[in-house]
C-alpha cells in the first residue's frame, strides 16, 4: 500500500470519527467546545466593565438595566433606581463563572433543565448596543458550600453546560429595584401619628404612650404601639410607578415627628389591589435647637440636608407597601387598644 493510499485512509478514518462524535454526543468539532474549569464566557471577564445595558426576558416580562452617571437604572419602570449591588454581583457572577459539566445537546430535553421555554434569556450590550454576550439560563441550585450549580446554554455551543456561580437573577422588573426608602435610627421618634391615632414618647424613652384614651380603655401591648414607628423608620416597597398626583383621595395619612426636627409625611391610597404610598420629608431647625438634637443618638450633622435627601428620592414617585407594612399603617382606633373582657 502506497504512502498516499495510507493518508487517504488514515483522513476518512479521523472523518469517520468525528462523524461519529457528532451523531452520539452531539459535539461540532469544527467548534470551540470549552473544557470543564475552563471559564463559561470566554473573554468575558476582560469585557465585563463595558457593559452598558442588561436585557432579561422571561415569557411576557422584561428587565432592562442601563448604567448611568448615577448607577444602574431600570428602564421598565421609568428609569427609577435599580439595587446597584445586585446588578454588579450579577456581572461578576457571570464573569467568573466555570464550566462544570457538559450536558445534552437534544433540544427536546431541555425544559428539564429549565432551557426551554422558560429560560431566562440575557443579554448584554455595550454602550453603542453592541451585543457582548448572550445566553439562557435555566435551573439554578444552591449547595452546602454557599456556591451554585446552574444549567445554561448559548449559540456557541452544541450542548447544555453545568456551570458555577451564577447569581440569582429575574425578569421582573420590581425584583430589581432598590427598595430602601427611608433609613433613620428609631431611637430619635418623639411622635407617631396614624390617622386619628397618636402616639408619644419623650427622649430616651423606650415606649410609646397612647394619647386621648378614654374612662375604660387600655392602650395595647408596647410592641403594638412601636410597630408603626419600626416600619417607617425602616421603609421599603414592592414596587414604583411615577405619579405626581394620584387620582383617588388618599385613605390615610401617617406622620413621623422626631426629637431633632425631621418630619415624615406618608399619604396612603388604595390602588390595584394594594396599599400605595406618597412621602414627602421637612425639617424644623427650632426642633433641632432646643437641644434635643444636640445630645441625640443617630441625628445626623445636617438635618436639613437629611430631609432634601429623602424628599428628592420620593418626589414623583408612589410605592406599593409590602403587605405586612400595609397592614401596620392601615390600623384604625380600635387595633391600638386592647380588648375588653368580661
Amino acid at each position: 500500500m502506497s504512502v498516499r493510499t495510507t493518508n487517504i485512509l488514515g483522513y476518512l478514518t479521523l472523518f469517520a470519527m468525528l462523524g461519529a462524535i457528532w451523531v452520539m454526543f452531539g459535539e461540532d468539532p469544527r467548534r470551540e467546545q470549552g473544557a470543564r474549569g475552563a471559564r463559561t464566557f470566554l473573554g468575558l471577564e476582560e469585557r465585563v466593565n463595558e457593559v452598558a445595558t442588561v436585557v432579561l426576558k422571561k415569557g411576557t416580562e422584561t428587565a432592562t438595566l442601563k448604567r448611568s452617571e448615577n448607577g444602574w437604572l431600570l428602564q421598565e419602570r421609568n428609569n427609577y433606581s435599580a439595587e446597584g449591588g445586585k446588578v454588579i454581583t450579577f456581572l461578576r457572577a457571570i464573569a467568573l463563572s466555570d464550566r462544570r459539566e457538559p450536558k445534552t445537546a437534544n433540544k427536546g430535553r431541555f425544559d428539564r433543565l429549565g432551557l426551554g421555554e422558560d429560560a431566562l434569556k440575557i443579554e448584554l450590550l455595550d454602550e453603542t448596543g453592541g451585543q457582548l454576550l448572550a445566553f439562557d439560563m435555566g435551573n439554578r441550585s444552591g449547595r452546602a458550600s454557599g456556591k451554585s450549580l446552574t444549567y445554561i446554554n448559548q449559540a456557541r455551543d452544541t450542548r447544555s453546560w453545568l456551570v458555577t456561580e451564577l447569581a440569582e437573577a429575574s425578569a421582573a422588573p420590581s425584583w430589581w429595584l432598590d427598595t430602601a426608602l427611608v433609613n433613620i435610627d428609631e431611637k430619635r421618634v418623639s411622635d407617631m401619628r396614624v390617622g386619628k391615632v397618636w402616639l408619644t414618647r419623650k427622649l430616651d424613652e423606650p415606649n410609646f404612650a397612647m394619647q386621648g384614651l378614654r374612662k375604660g380603655e387600655e392602650a395595647a401591648e408596647y410592641w403594638q404601639l412601636r410597630d408603626p414607628a419600626r416600619v417607617v423608620t425602616g421603609l421599603t416597597f414592592d414596587d414604583v410607578r411615577q405619579l405626581s398626583n394620584p387620582l383617588s383621595a388618599p385613605v390615610g395619612t401617617i406622620v413621623l415627628t422626631t426629637h431633632d426636627g425631621l418630619t415624615l409625611t406618608l399619604a396612603l391610597y388604595k390602588m390595584d389591589a394594594g396599599v400605595w404610598v406618597q412621602l414627602d420629608a421637612a425639617f424644623d431647625a427650632e426642633v433641632q435647637n432646643t437641644g434635643a438634637g444636640g445630645v441625640l443618638a443617630g441625628a445626623p450633622a445636617d438635618g436639613a440636608a437629611e430631609a432634601e435627601a429623602i424628599r428628592s428620592k420620593a418626589k414623583g414617585w408612589v410605592f406599593k407597601l409590602r403587605q405586612s407594612d400595609a397592614d401596620v399603617l392601615t390600623k384604625q382606633r380600635t387595633d391600638f387598644l386592647k380588648a375588653k373582657t368580661e
